[in-house]
C-alpha cells in the first residue's frame, strides 16, 4: 500500500482485480436498470444511434444532442449490435469506469505516488462517480476519462523517453491522438493538458519532496505541450459556442457579471471537494448554494489562501502541493460556471462535472490512506491490520454507491428519490409531472377514473410547484402546466401557460402544437390552424405534428392541401402503415379511387396490431367506391371476411362492409343475413356509431332493393 512498488507484480495485479469484482458488485443495480433522463435523445429517439447513416450524422454538428462525435459512434456501434436493451449500454460505461480505474492505478504507479492502489480503490468505488457511471447518456464522462487516462501514460512515456529518439516522438504523437479523442467524447479533457504540464515541472523538481522523486525528470520544452493547450482551447470554443447556440445554454438566467461568476465558482470549487470528502448528501438535483453573499466571499477568500498555500509549499520543494491545486482546478473548472452550460440552469453543480477532478481527489485520498498506513506499520501494528481504515473506507463508499446506483433504475425512481432529496429540484418536479401525463392518458384509455383522478391530482400540484420553483424561465415546465390545465378543464388558464411558453422559448413547435388544441376546445377553430402550421413548420419532420396539421385542414374542407401534408408523412416513414392508410383516405375523398386503392392496399400488406383493423376497414371502402369490377369486389369481400374474423364478429362496421361486398358481388342472402346480424349489434351501440354507420348501411340496402337482387340465388 505505501507505494507503487510494494508486493510482487501477482499481489498487486490480485489487489487490483479485488478492487474491480468490489466495484462491480457495488454498480449491480446499475445493470438492472433502465433507461432515465436524456436517453431518449441520446439513444432512444436519436437517427444518428438507430439508423444506417448515423456513423457519418455523428460527426455533423446540429446532427446530435451535442457535438461528442466518438460518443455517438460508440452508441451507434451498440445499437447496431444489441438494438435498445439498456442492459449493453450500461454494461460499457461501466466496463469503461474499470478501464479508467486500473489506468488510474498505473498512472500513479509510474509517478511513483504513494497509494496507487488505495487511490484506485477510492477512483473506482465513490459515489460520486455513480451518476456518471450509471446514466447512459453521461457515456461521454464515462470515454473522455478513459481516452484522457491513455493520453497521460503515453506522455509519461514520452517524458521518459530519450530526447530526440524516435520512440519520444511516437509517444508524443500517441498522447495527441489520444487526447484528441478524450476531446471528441467530452470537451472536459481539456483539463489534460494542465496535467501534462503539471506532471513534467513536478519531475524536475529536486526538493524535499519524496512523493516527486520517481517523477519524469527530463526537461520539456514548450513546444512539446504548447499544441496540447491550443487544440484543447479550440475544441472548448467550440463546445462553448455550440452549448449556447444548439443546446440552449442562453437567456437571462445565462446574464451574469464577471464577480457573480467568480463568486460561484469558487463556492463550487469548495462544493465538489466536499462532495468528495463527504459524500452524505449526493443527489442528482443539487440545491442553491445556502448562505448568502457572505458564505461566496468566505469561500472565495479561503480559495485564494489554498493557492498561496499551494505556491509557498513548491517554493519549498513541494511541487506535488502544486500539482494537486493544479489538476483538481482544471478537471473542475469546465463546470465552475465561466462557461455558460445548459445544466446550471437548474442547479449550482452536479456530480457528473465531478468526475475528471476525482483522479486527483482519489490520488491525494490514496496518498494519505498510505501515509498513515506507513506511520501505524512504524509503531508495530501488523500491515494487514494497518489496512484496516483503507477496507473501511472503501466498504462504506461501495455501500453508499450501491444506494446511489439503485435511484437509477427508472425515470420515477430518481425523479422521487430527487424530490425526497431536494424539494425545490423545479427539474425533478416537471419530469414527474411528464411521467404522470403518461400515466393519465393509460387510465383515461383503460377506462380508470380513479387512476386517473389520482395521478391528475398529484401531477398539478407538483405542475404549479415547478412553475413556482422555475420562475418562468423553462418552457417545458409552462408547457406540463398548460397540459394538466386542459385535462383539468381549466382552458383560459392551459392558454395562458401556453402563451407563457412560447414567449420564453419562441422556437420550440411543441407549445404551438398545444396551443392550437386548446384553441379548438375553446370553440376557436379557425384560428388553431395556423398555430398547428407554426409547429410543422418549426419541426417540419415530427409526424405528431403533421398528422395534426393534416386532421385540421381535412376538417377545415381543404382536402387537396391535407392530402399533400399526408404525403410528407409517408415520405418520411414509407413502411408506415398509419401514414398510407391516412393518404389513402385523403385520395379516397378527393375522388382519386385508383390511388386510393393503391396505396391502401399497400398499407395493408405492412399492417399489424391495433392499425390492422383500421387499415383493414379504410381497404374495403375504397374497393367498393364506383368503378366496381369484379376483381375490387371480390378483393373486398375476403378483406371484409377477414376483418370480421379480425374483430371477432364484434363490430358493426366490418359486417355492415362484408354485406355490403356481398351484396355488390351478388350475394344477396348472406348480405341480408350479415345485414340483421349488424343490426342486433346496432340496437345497443352509442347514437353516434349508428348515425356514422347509416350511410354505408344505407347503400347494402340499396343494392339489395335492386331488381336483380330480389330473385337471385345465393351465392
Amino acid at each position: 500500500m505505501s507505494g507503487a512498488g510494494t508486493g510482487s507484480p501477482r499481489t498487486r495485479w490480485l489487489a487490483i482485480a479485488a478492487i474491480l469484482c468490489a466495484c462491480l458488485v457495488a454498480y449491480l443495480p446499475a445493470l438492472d436498470a433502465g433507461w432515465i433522463w436524456d436517453d431518449d435523445s441520446y439513444v432512444l429517439e436519436n437517427p444518428a444511434v438507430r439508423t444506417a447513416d448515423g456513423f457519418v450524422d455523428a460527426w455533423i454538428p446540429g446532427r446530435t444532442p451535442q457535438w461528442y462525435p466518438m460518443v455517438f459512434v460508440s452508441l451507434w456501434a451498440q445499437h447496431a449490435v444489441h438494438g435498445i436493451e439498456p442492459f449493453g449500454y450500461h454494461l460499457v460505461n461501466l466496463l469503461l469506469h474499470l478501464i479508467s480505474t486500473v489506468m488510474v492505478w498505473r498512472l500513479l504507479a509510474a509517478l511513483r505516488v504513494p497509494g496507487a492502489a488505495a487511490a484506485a480503490a477510492l477512483f473506482a468505488l465513490h459515489p460520486l462517480q455513480v451518476e456518471s457511471v450509471a446514466w447512459v447518456t453521461e457515456r461521454k464522462n464515462v470515454l473522455s476519462m478513459a481516452f484522457s487516462l491513455a493520453a497521460m501514460l503515453a506522455w509519461v512515456r514520452f517524458l521518459r523517453a530519450e530526447p530526440g529518439s524516435g520512440a519520444r516522438a511516437r509517444w508524443w504523437g500517441a498522447a495527441m491522438l489520444l487526447f484528441v479523442l478524450a476531446l471528441l467524447a467530452k470537451t472536459t479533457a481539456v483539463a489534460v493538458p494542465v496535467a501534462m504540464a503539471a506532471v513534467a515541472w513536478w519531475g524536475r523538481g529536486r526538493g524535499g519532496d519524496d512523493a516527486g522523486k520517481g517523477a519524469p525528470a527530463a526537461r520539456v520544452p514548450v513546444a512539446a505541450v504548447l499544441p496540447f493547450f491550443v487544440v484543447g482551447a479550440g475544441m472548448g470554443a467550440v463546445t462553448a459556442w455550440l452549448e449556447a447556440t444548439h443546446v440552449g445554454a442562453r437567456g437571462a438566467e445565462f446574464v451574469r457579471g464577471p464577480m457573480e461568476r467568480i463568486l460561484h465558482a469558487a463556492q463550487a470549487w469548495w462544493a465538489y471537494l466536499a462532495m468528495w470528502t463527504w459524500p452524505a448528501d449526493l443527489v442528482f438535483v443539487h440545491p442553491p448554494f445556502a448562505g448568502g453573499e457572505w458564505r461566496a466571499w468566505t469561500a472565495l477568500g479561503a480559495g485564494c489562501a489554498v493557492a498561496v498555500a499551494a505556491v509557498l509549499a513548491a517554493r519549498r520543494g513541494h511541487r506535488w502541493a502544486m500539482v494537486a491545486f493544479l489538476t483538481y482546478s482544471a478537471g473542475v473548472f469546465p463546470a465552475l460556471g465561466f462557461v455558460n452550460l445548459y445544466p446550471l440552469r437548474y442547479a449550482p453543480v452536479a456530480d457528473h462535472f465531478a468526475y475528471v477532478a476525482t483522479v486527483t481527489l482519489a490520488a491525494c485520498s490514496g496518498a494519505a490512506l498510505a501515509d498513515a498506513w506507513r506511520r501505524l506499520v512504524a509503531r508495530g501494528i501488523r500491515p494487514a491490520l494497518a489496512a484496516a481504515p483503507l477496507v473501511v473506507v472503501c466498504a462504506a463508499l461501495g455501500a453508499l454507491t450501491w444506494g446511489q446506483a439503485s435511484t437509477y433504475r427508472d425515470e420515477e425512481t430518481l425523479w422521487r428519490a430527487t424530490l425526497e432529496r431536494n424539494p425545490r429540484a423545479w427539474l425533478a418536479a416537471n419530469n414527474m409531472v411528464s411521467i404522470l401525463l403518461r400515466r393519465v392518458e393509460a387510465a383515461t384509455d383503460a377506462g380508470d377514473a380513479a387512476a386517473r383522478d389520482a395521478a391528475l391530482a398529484e401531477a398539478s400540484a407538483l405542475s404549479e410547484s415547478a412553475a413556482d420553483l422555475a420562475g418562468g424561465i423553462d418552457m417545458p415546465v409552462l408547457s406540463n402546466l398548460s397540459e394538466v390545465r386542459r385535462l383539468q378543464g381549466r382552458l383560459p388558464e392551459s392558454l395562458a401557460a401556453l402563451d407563457a411558453a412560447i414567449g420564453v422559448q419562441p422556437s420550440a413547435p411543441g407549445p404551438h402544437w398545444q396551443r392550437g388544441r386548446v384553441l379548438e376546445l375553446l370553440g376557436r377553430f379557425a384560428d388553431a390552424g395556423p398555430e398547428y402550421a407554426a409547429a410543422v413548420n418549426l419541426s417540419p419532420r415530427q409526424p405528431v405534428y403533421l398528422r395534426e396539421q393534416v386532421r385540421w385542414l381535412t376538417k377545415a374542407g381543404r382536402i387537396p392541401e391535407a392530402r399533400a401534408v399526408a404525403e410528407r408523412i409517408a415520405a418520411l416513414d414509407p413502411g408506415d402503415p398509419e401514414a398510407a392508410a391516412n393518404l389513402g383516405a385523403l385520395a379516397l375523398e378527393q375522388g382519386d379511387v385508383t390511388a386510393a386503392r393503391r396505396i391502401l392496399r399497400a398499407a395493408l400488406a405492412n399492417a399489424e396490431g391495433e392499425i390492422a383493423p383500421i387499415v383493414a376497414t379504410r381497404t374495403v371502402m375504397a374497393l367498393l367506391q364506383p368503378p366496381l369490377d369484379p376483381v375490387s369486389t371480390a378483393d373486398a369481400a375476403e378483406i371484409a371476411g377477414r376483418l370480421v374474423r379480425l374483430t371477432e364478429g364484434r363490430d358493426p362496421v366490418a359486417i355492415v362492409l362484408l354485406a355490403r361486398a356481398q351484396a355488390a358481388g351478388g350475394a344477396f342472402d348472406a348480405a341480408r343475413a350479415n345485414l340483421r346480424r349488424a343490426d342486433d349489434l346496432l340496437a345497443g351501440a352509442p347514437a353516434e356509431v349508428r348515425e356514422a354507420l347509416a350511410p354505408e348501411r344505407a347503400a347494402v340496402e340499396a343494392l339489395l332493393a335492386a331488381p336483380s337482387a330480389g330473385d337471385a340465388p345465393a351465392r
